[in-house]
C-alpha cells in the first residue's frame, strides 16, 4: 500500500498530510521545525524509501535535510560514542526543533567542484583510490620476483608457529650467520665468539671433488686451529646459539633464543637439523628475502598511488600513456613490398644504407621483398621490425654480423637525440 502525499498549506504554519500511519515506527515524526525560514513545520516521512526534497530557491530545502534531518541523526549517533572519542568529531548544531521521533543515524554527501587534470580518473574524483590505497596497504603481500617467494616480516613468534607446523617434535638448531671482514682473521672472530659463551659453529666441510656446496659440519671453538685460514673456514660460518626440541614446553626458550640469534644475526636467524646439519628454515626481520638477499620497501598508501613517486610507473610516471616508435608510422602502407618502399623510414638518401643491410640479411633468411609486406610470415615480419633475438652488445650480437631490425635503428638513433636533425627525424615516427 502507498501513501499518497498532498501540500494542504503553503502559507505558515506548513504541514504535510498523510494518509493513516500503520505504525510510528515506520516513520520519521518532525513536529514544531523552526530552522531558518521554516516556522512551525510538521513532516512525516517514511521510512525504507526514496525521499526527493525539491522546489524554488529559498523555500528551505537544505534546512529541512541536512541542518534538521542530517543534524539530528548525527548528533544522537555521536551520542552513543565514549566521551573521549567526541572530542575529536565535528559535531553540528542541534537544530530548533519540537521534536523528533525515530529518526535514524545519517551521512551527508557533499557537492563539490572536482579539479580535473590529466591524472584524473574516476577513482581520483569520486575519492574512492583514498580508501583503495590504506586497503591495500594492509593487505598486500611481498613476493620476490627473481624466485617467485613469498616475503614475509617475521619474528621469534611467528617463527615459532612454522615451525611447530612443519618440524613438530624434531630436534633443530638456531644459529645465526658470520662473514669474515677482509681485514679481520678467523682467530680474532673465534675468540671473541667463544668469549662471548658460544662453544660450537658450524662450517662448511671440505671435501675434495665434493660436487656442488660442500655440507656442514658442527666443530667445537676451542678444538679448532689456533689460527684457521679463510681456506678451511670459507668465508662464513653459523655460530649455534641454542639446541632443542621443537615442543610446546621449549617455546619460550626457542623465543629467546630466536631473539638473539637476529640481534647478532642483523635481524635473520637460521635453523639446521641437528643430525644432518639441513637447512630448516631461514628467516629475517623486515621484508627481506632469504633466496636472494633482496630487500624491500614496506607497503604504504603511496607505494599503491600513481600520483606517487612511489608508486607510479616508471615508464608513463602515471600518466598512463607514453610517446614511443609506432612502427605502423614506419611501414604505413603494408600493401608495397620491401623493394618498393615500404619502409618509409629509409626511403631517402640519409638513411637509405639501413635499407641495403636488410636486403643482404633478407637473401640470407631467404625472406621475400619483391612480394606485399602483408603476405610475409609472422616470422619474418618480426624479423625485419625487431631484428635477430637477443640483438645488442649485452649478448655479443651487433652489426654487421648481425641483423639490428627496425627497433634497433630506432634504439641506435635515440641515443644521438641530442641532435637537432635526429629529434625531427624521430618526431615523425612517434605517437
Amino acid at each position: 500500500m502507498t501513501h499518497s502525499l498532498r501540500v494542504a498549506d503553503w502559507s505558515p504554519p506548513y504541514r504535510l498530510l498523510t494518509s493513516p500511519l500503520k505504525s510510528s515506527s515506520d516513520f520519521i515524526r518532525l513536529r514544531g521545525v523552526r530552522q531558518n525560514n521554516l516556522q512551525g513545520f510538521d513532516l512525516d516521512i517514511p521510512l525504507g524509501r526514496y525521499i526527493v526534497v525539491t522546489g524554488l530557491s529559498g523555500t528551505g530545502k537544505s534546512s529541512l535535510v541536512f541542518d534538521t534531518l542530517h543534524a539530528e541523526g548525527q548528533r544522537r549517533y555521536v551520542e552513543t560514542f565514549s566521551a573521549y572519542t567526541r572530542q575529536f568529531l565535528d559535531l553540528l548544531d542541534p537544530p530548533q526543533v519540537d521534536s523528533i521521533e525515530n529518526i535514524r543515524p545519517s551521512i551527508a554527501i557533499e557537492q563539490t567542484n572536482t579539479v580535473k587534470t590529466s591524472r584524473s580518473t574516476v577513482g581520483t574524483m569520486t575519492e574512492l583510490t583514498d580508501y583503495a590505497k590504506v586497503w591495500f596497504s594492509h593487505v598486500a603481500e611481498c613476493f620476490d620476483p627473481t624466485t617467485g617467494e613469498k616475503v614475509e616480516d617475521d619474528n621469534p613468534r611467528t617463527i615459532w608457529a612454522k615451525l611447530a607446523a612443519s618440524h613438530s617434535g624434531r630436534a633443530v638448531v638456531v644459529a645465526f650467520k658470520v662473514s669474515r671482514p677482509d681485514k679481520l682473521a678467523w682467530a680474532e672472530i673465534l675468540a671473541g665468539l667463544k668469549g662471548q659463551g658460544y662453544t660450537r659453529v658450524l662450517c662448511e666441510r671440505n671435501k675434495e671433488g665434493a660436487k656442488g656446496t660442500p655440507p656442514l659440519e658442527s666443530r667445537r671453538i676451542d678444538e679448532m686451529p689456533a689460527a684457521p685460514t679463510p681456506a678451511e673456514l670459507g668465508a662464513a660460518l653459523y655460530v649455534v646459539q641454542d639446541r632443542l626440541a621443537v615442543q610446546p614446553d621449549n617455546q619460550a626458550r626457542f623465543l629467546e633464543a630466536a631473539e638473539t640469534a637476529m640481534h647478532f644475526g642483523r635481524g635473520e636467524v637460521h635453523l639446521f637439523s641437528d643430525t644432518t646439519w639441513e637447512p630448516a628454515g631461514h628467516y629475517s626481520r623486515g621484508l627481506h628475502s632469504p633466496g636472494t638477499g633482496r630487500t624491500f620497501r614496506a607497503a604504504t598508501p603511496a607505494l599503491f598511488s600513481f600520483n606517487s613517486p612511489l608508486g607510479a610507473c616508471p615508464v608513463c610516471r602515471g600518466f598512463g600513456r607514453i610517446i614511443e616508435i609506432d612502427y605502423r608510422l614506419a611501414i604505413p602502407d603494408t600493401s608495397l613490398s620491401i623493394d618498393d618502399g615500404a619502409i618509409k623510414c629509409w626511403e631517402g638518401k640519409v638513411y637509405g644504407e639501413s635499407k641495403d643491410d636488410l636486403l643482404v640479411f633478407a637473401r640470407r633468411q631467404k625472406i621475400p621483398t619483391h612480394v606485399p609486406f602483408a603476405s610475409l610470415r609472422p616470422d619474418q615480419k618480426d624479423y625485419v621490425i625487431l631484428g635477430e633475438p637477443g640483438y645488442g652488445k649485452e649478448n655479443g650480437k651487433t652489426w654487421p654480423k648481425h641483423w639490428y631490425g627496425i627497433k634497433g635503428f630506432f634504439r641506435y638513433l635515440e641515443s644521438k637525440a641530442y641532435k637537432m636533425h635526429v629529434r625531427v627525424f624521430l618526431s615523425r615516427f612517434r605517437a
